[in-house]
């Protein structure tokens, strides 16, 4: 009996040491506190892996703005208040009239799905080639890398355009005029929501590569510089087409990566 006593006096000892030891772990100046990191669940931009939260605990995903305001049709009056970017041609002794060329870009996406247009002022028109890259033309690439490349080529002025996909609709318009350049040409295009790919949506943007080209006319102040400077494939500065730094489309418009925030 004094030997079981014995133990149980034992038992009670280590116990109480235990509860001790316990409450000095959660209550003590040396105490550790654990806590629980917070973890969302976002979609990571193709090109870019890094997390553009930046520490937020939430994005604000912007609303889908209406299909029904954008028409095919050539005039950009529908495009009133849609964010754009561009290329405005600058002065430069080994391009010819650079000055006066330019290429602005729209883009919205909508209820419907991705609209898109440009407006160029140029000086060379070509829709005779057989090589549709030859040929004044709109070219752009969605998501990642170069895998989704779509682009609307001229066949000839008054005539209708061709494009590279039956699901992509677009219509391109070339007058010739006065002023500056030789000729002026609007492009609108538009690929249904059933037919973008849903793994680039992301918060209801997609990242959009765009270029307008015609084999041979260059132009200066775009991302382009092949030549000394110049070239004819038009890339708004801070983007290009078919890599990382591609535009991105929102409901609000077309912005550079740098200037859009989520």
């Amino acid at each position: 009996m004094k030997k079981l006593a014995l133990i149980l006096a034992l038992l009670m000892i280590v116990s109480v040491f235990a509860v001790a030891c316990n409450s000095g772990e959660n209550n003590g100046e040396d105490a550790t506190t654990t806590t629980t990191k917070k973890t969302t669940t976002t979609t990571t931009r193709r090109q870019d892996p890094v997390d553009p939260d930046d520490g937020k605990d939430e994005v604000v995903v912007p609303d889908l703005i209406s299909g029904d305001r954008f028409t095919l049709d050539g005039d950009l009056a529908d495009w009133e208040g849609i964010k754009t970017i561009g290329v405005i041609g600058e002065a430069a002794a080994n391009c010819k009239n650079s000055e006066n060329k330019k290429v602005t870009f729209y883009g919205a996406l909508t209820d419907k799905g991705l609209f898109l247009a440009c407006d160029t002022y140029h000086d060379t028109y070509q829709g005779a080639s057989t090589t549709w890259y030859e040929n004044c033309n709109f070219e752009f690439f969605i998501g990642e890398g170069k895998k989704l490349q779509y682009y609307v080529f001229a066949r000839g002025i008054g005539e209708p355009c061709s494009t590279s996909a039956t699901e992509l609709q677009a219509v391109m318009n070339t007058v010739k005029i006065d002023q500056g350049t030789v000729y002026h040409t609007i492009v609108e295009a538009f690929i249904a929501t059933e037919d973008l790919p849903e793994e680039y949506n992301y918060y209801n943007t997609y990242d959009v590569g765009v270029a307008w080209k015609t084999a041979g006319e260059d132009i200066v102040g775009g991302m382009g510089v092949v030549r000394e400077g110049a070239d004819d494939w038009w890339v708004p500065k801070g983007s290009w087409p078919n890599d990382g730094r591609k535009a991105v489309v929102a409901p609000s418009g077309i912005y550079l990566q740098e200037d859009y925030t989520y």
